[in-house]
C-alpha cells in the first residue's frame, strides 16, 4: 500500500442512494476519535433529463428490447455521475490532509437475479431495482476512483458496525446520534447510515 498519500491519515467514504441521488459522507479516524470530514449530495440521474430517474417505471411502458436499453443507458449514466461526483469529495478530503482509500454503500436485500420481465411487471420490484441500479452506480463510481468498495445491507448494518468497530450496537446508535452536536445538520438518516457504512468501510480495509 505504500504510496505518496501515504502521509496522510487514512479516510473513506460512505453512501446512502435513492432514486437520482445519494447522501455522502467523509469520515476519519474511529469510535475514539471520530471525524466528520465533510457532508455532500451526489446527483445520479441523467443531467440532460431525456433518462427518467423512476427508470423501471418509465420503462414499463414500454417493448421489452427498448426497455433494457432505457435501463442501460440509466446504469451508465448513473455510474459516469457517481464517478463525476465522488472526484471533488475525494480531493475535498484530501484537501482536509486525508487519503480516502475505501467506500461503503449502504445497500437493500433486492436481488438483481430477477428477470427484467418480472421487474417490469411488478411496482414493488420496480421500486427495488431503481434502487439496486443507483446504489450500484456509487460501487461503480468509487472504483472508477481506485477506492475499496463495501456494499453493507441496510437490514445488518448496526450488527456489522458492532463487528468491525467493536463497539456495542446500542452504544453504536448512540455514538452516532450524538454526532449531531458536533458537525450539525444535516444529520437525519442519510447521513447516519453514510456514516456508518463510510466507519465501517475504513476499519475493514484498515
Amino acid at each position: 500500500m505504500g504510496s505518496a498519500g501515504d502521509s496522510g491519515r487514512p479516510a473513506a467514504l460512505g453512501g446512502r442512494a435513492h432514486t437520482g441521488w445519494a447522501a455522502l459522507v467523509a469520515v476519519a479516524g474511529g469510535v475514539a476519535r471520530p471525524e466528520v470530514l465533510l457532508r455532500g449530495r451526489a446527483e445520479l440521474g441523467d443531467p440532460a433529463g431525456r433518462v427518467r430517474r423512476n427508470v423501471y417505471h418509465a420503462a414499463r411502458a414500454l417493448e421489452p428490447s427498448a426497455a433494457a436499453d432505457l435501463v442501460e443507458a440509466a446504469e451508465r449514466i448513473a455510474a459516469q455521475q457517481a464517478a463525476a461526483a465522488l472526484g471533488p469529495t475525494v480531493r475535498d478530503a484530501t484537501n482536509e490532509g486525508a487519503v480516502v482509500r475505501s467506500c461503503g454503500v449502504v445497500v437493500g436485500a433486492f436481488s438483481g437475479a430477477v428477470r427484467l420481465e418480472s421487474i417490469l411487471k411488478s411496482h414493488a420490484l420496480a421500486h427495488a431495482a431503481e434502487g439496486q441500479l443507483y446504489q450500484g452506480a456509487l460501487l461503480q463510481g468509487a472504483e472508477a476512483h481506485g477506492l475499496e468498495t463495501f456494499a453493507i445491507p441496510k437490514r445488518s448494518i448496526w450488527e456489522e458496525g458492532e463487528s468491525a468497530l467493536g463497539v456495542a450496537r446500542d452504544v453504536l446508535r448512540d455514538w452516532i446520534q450524538q454526532l449531531r452536536r458536533e458537525v450539525g445538520p444535516p444529520w437525519a438518516q442519510d447521513q447516519k447510515l453514510a456514516a456508518l457504512a463510510a466507519w465501517i468501510a475504513l476499519a475493514r480495509s484498515s
